[in-house]
């Protein structure tokens, strides 16, 4: 393939933006609670339909369907709870996540030299590279999206491609819950603006196959396993039902989210509009089916109060996609591979790898609790409790470093031997200062009566 130097100057383009988290400790707070949990389901404690965290934070954890948690610990299983077997499995969903990119843009009628013009516009949303490799549970649920809506686009659209879609979205229900459901409307979608080679007749069908794929084998998991009914049970009740009452932000702030996080995509391709006067090509009648699937990943997430920027990564490959379709043409008109541009790629790759290899083990982010952290729990042992004040109770990434980095659980209930804290909330008579060389946390050892 001639434009594989344009491929090469879209990955080092990723791996310079994903350099503060490819290759660092540093992880979103919601990552390293699901690479807790993984790693404790990976270590025997808890099971796939009884995932648990901490014994004093979500000792039962039903916050989400457990098939991302169950893949990552099984690769946890073979080869180590690490940290770095994390990132390798992330790493691992964002090349598959690449690959279905590129074949949804040959679906829609982009060429496959030139499927580096949707990928370098995914890159650029900052939503996308900034969570990454933050161990979301969005990076498992794209793929079984993407590969749905890739079964769905089939030319020769048949109950058997909407039966597998429809176990595609088993998957992603079980790994993210009802968000990522939305290419249940996109057959009605494909009929509403293409009737001409959609039938209603053939649309019905697959509508039905698509569904039938997806309730029948949570019926029978469902009917089947006792564990899962309980499961579900709790996950529709902590945080399906909580999602429509707790206040927590507007509910149309997802749509600024997504203006946010396609805003320099979107900039360029009116950039290139303007020289160009006018787009390459009009979207096609399948083309806007996919905006108005779009619109369904999006807008149906305002029912609910609880409002993340990382609930758009699902939808980002599909905008990259139509947005990159607008201008394929002069684009590929305006930038063709040549021996120098090669050059100039590997050199771009090999600064981004030694990035990369520079910022190995740093932390990151959280700079300053990772490094106090590393001192801490030298002087603790595996799996130790340690009490702290209940306001740092509520830091979940200070307990997820610390639960990740030696299993050590943090109590704001009872007193134990040894006590965390910060200058701001100081220790009582019963406890003595351990002397160390931290800057914001203070670890202090329970003074005992001599015997």
């Amino acid at each position: 393939m001639k434009s594989w130097p344009l491929y090469l100057v879209v990955a080092a383009v990723f791996l310079a933006l994903v350099s503060g988290s490819l290759t660092t400790t540093g992880m979103f707070m919601d990552g390293l609670i699901y690479g807790n949990v993984a790693a404790n389901m990976a270590e025997g404690v808890g099971s796939f339909w009884h995932p648990v965290y901490t014994a004093t934070h979500h000792p039962d954890f039903y916050e989400h369907p457990p098939l991302a948690l169950g893949m990552l610990a099984l690769f946890y299983k073979v080869l180590g709870t690490y940290i770095w077997v994390s990132k390798f499995y992330m790493a691992l969903t964002m090349l598959l996540c690449v690959w279905l990119t590129v074949r949804l843009w040959v679906r829609l009628g982009g060429k496959c030299e030139n499927g580096w013009m949707p990928l370098l516009l995914w890159t650029l949303m900052p939503t996308v590279t900034h969570f990454a490799f933050q161990g979301m549970l969005e990076n498992t649920m794209v793929l079984f999206v993407l590969g749905a809506i890739l079964l769905l686009l089939r030319t020769k659209r048949n109950a058997l491609n909407g039966m597998l879609a429809g176990l595609l979205l088993v998957a992603a229900f079980l790994t993210k819950g009802f968000t990522g459901l939305f290419p249940l409307v996109l057959p009605l979608l494909l009929w509403l603006f293409d009737r001409k080679n959609l039938s209603f007749k053939a649309m019905l069908v697959q509508s039905v196959c698509i569904v039938m794929g997806l309730l029948l084998p949570l019926v029978v998991i469902t009917l089947a396993v006792p564990e899962a009914r309980d499961y579900f049970s709790n996950y529709m009740q902590h945080q399906v039902l909580a999602g429509y009452s707790q206040g927590e932000v507007h509910r149309w702030q997802i749509l600024v989210y997504f203006l946010r996080s396609t805003a320099i995509a979107i900039g360029l391709v009116l950039l290139v509009a303007i020289v160009n006067k006018g787009v390459g090509q009009k979207p096609s009648r399948e083309q806007w089916a996919m905006w108005a699937l779009v619109a369904c990943a999006v807008l149906p997430m305002m029912v609910s109060t609880r409002q993340r920027e990382f609930y758009l990564l699902t939808a980002m490959p599909i905008v990259a996609v139509l947005l990159a379709l607008l201008i394929e043409e002069p684009v590929a008109r305006w930038i063709k591979p040549s021996k120098g541009l090669a050059y100039v790629a590997l050199a771009l790759l090999l600064g981004a790898v030694v990035l990369n290899i520079v910022r190995f083990g740093s932390e990151g982010r959280d700079v300053q609790l990772q490094h106090d952290m590393k001192v801490i729990v030298a002087e603790l042992e595996k799996g130790e409790t340690v009490t702290i004040p209940s306001p740092l109770y509520y830091n979940y990434s200070l307990q997820g470093y610390y639960y990740r980095e030696c299993r050590i659980t943090l109590d704001d209930q009872h007193r134990c031997r040894h006590l965390l804290t910060t200058d701001e909330y100081p220790a009582d008579s019963t406890y003595r200062k351990v002397p160390l060389a931290t800057k914001e946390y203070r670890l202090y050892e329970m003074i005992l009566p001599n015997l």
